[in-house]
């Protein structure tokens, strides 16, 4: 008689284990069913394209962080962007006042159809030499420019002019090829 007062309390236990079970599942998941929201669509992505008067485009390069000291993370306003000025011809041009006029907007043309690509942007002018370096043995051009930056003045690389953008992408790939981090091809 033991062993069947045993077998009840087990299964007594197993059901009151079960019904638990099933009551703590009812109190979480059955609220989480009934009160869904409508999902939302997709969210709607805007993408602004600078207008291309608006001049020459101008990256933004982050150094990374454990390079920069502590005492030169303060944040400098941006230098304000310069705005197109308009070219204005005086209303009477003979001939060749005006051959010559139409002769310097082809000339500024030609200087913008040059291609380039950012090598990347350092503190130290040893990196940037460095980087100068293994391009020139590469067999591509380079040039420095000093910018203001975040961090105070840097060096930042650039590969080119290339006539091309399909030379500058040519560059740009045997660059790559060779392990150098490079940016993307971008008139000059």
């Amino acid at each position: 008689m033991s062993e069947d007062v045993n077998l009840l309390k087990r299964r007594a236990r197993r059901r009151l284990v079960g019904a638990i079970a099933l009551v703590v599942l009812a109190v979480v998941v059955l609220p989480i069913i009934l009160d869904q929201k409508p999902r939302s669509g997709p969210q709607e992505l805007t993408v602004q394209i600078p207008s291309q008067d608006g001049g020459p485009f101008k990256t933004r390069v982050l150094p990374p962080l454990k390079e920069a000291p502590a005492a030169a993370q303060k944040s400098e306003p941006a230098p304000p962007a310069s705005e197109p000025v308009a070219d204005t011809a005086p209303p009477a041009l003979s001939k060749k006042e005006s051959a010559k006029a139409a002769e310097k907007p082809r000339a500024k043309g030609k200087a913008a159809d040059a291609f380039v690509f950012q090598l990347g942007v350092f503190g130290n002018a040893d990196n940037a030499k460095q980087v100068r370096d293994k391009a020139t043995a590469a067999g591509v051009k380079s040039y420095t420019e000093q910018v203001r930056g975040q961090q105070g003045e840097q060096t930042r690389v650039r590969a080119g002019p290339f006539p091309s953008r399909g030379a500058a992408e040519k560059a740009r790939d045997k660059l790559k090829s060779l392990g150098m981090d490079v940016g993307q091809v971008a008139q000059k």
